[in-house]
């Protein structure tokens, strides 16, 4: 899933905040790539999906949980409790597909959908439950904006400042 940053408040706010200094060169695509280059960040932001709303919750980008475990699915494997949600962590190996791409005004997550099970059978992710489970939710992309927002302003100073 993508998101892109002109289709946000902020860039309509940067753009303002960049007509104001005239003569001023800076490029907010530049200070983007910048601020989405920290690893630590990147981290932060793939865990927003990963942790926050798979693992925590069990719900895709549209805030819906994905499904819950069976009686038969506790039986088979008792670390999965019926009744709760799913988190599709398994193995981890999933969630260690995880990776964020940077554009020069967007980011994408992707990861690698295709599961193996223990009788060697091969389940897409994305065809089963739609790759809607890479997307943040409304609450995930509240938290983003403003930890950009801090990042962009401490990015910002670093380049008046200098």
């Amino acid at each position: 899933m993508s998101f892109d940053i002109e289709y946000t408040l902020l860039y309509r706010k940067l753009r303002i905040f960049s007509g104001d200094l005239k003569g001023f060169r800076w490029s907010q695509n530049a200070i983007w790539v910048k601020v989405l280059s920290d690893e630590n960040f990147k981290k932060w932001i793939l865990d927003l999906v990963r942790q926050e709303q798979l693992f925590k919750e069990g719900v895709d980008e549209d805030n819906e949980v994905i499904g819950y475990y069976s009686e038969w699915t506790e039986m088979m494997n008792p670390k999965k409790v019926a009744g709760t949600h799913y988190t599709l962590f398994d193995t981890g190996e999933f969630y260690g597909s995880f990776e964020l791409r940077v554009g020069k005004n967007y980011f994408e997550i992707d990861a690698d959908p295709l599961k193996k099970d223990d009788n060697g059978e091969t389940t897409n992710l994305f065809y089963k439950y739609s790759t809607a489970i890479l997307g943040l939710t409304n609450e995930s992309k509240d938290k983003l904006a403003q930890e950009l927002i801090r990042r962009y302003i401490i990015a910002i100073r670093n380049v008046v400042l200098r």
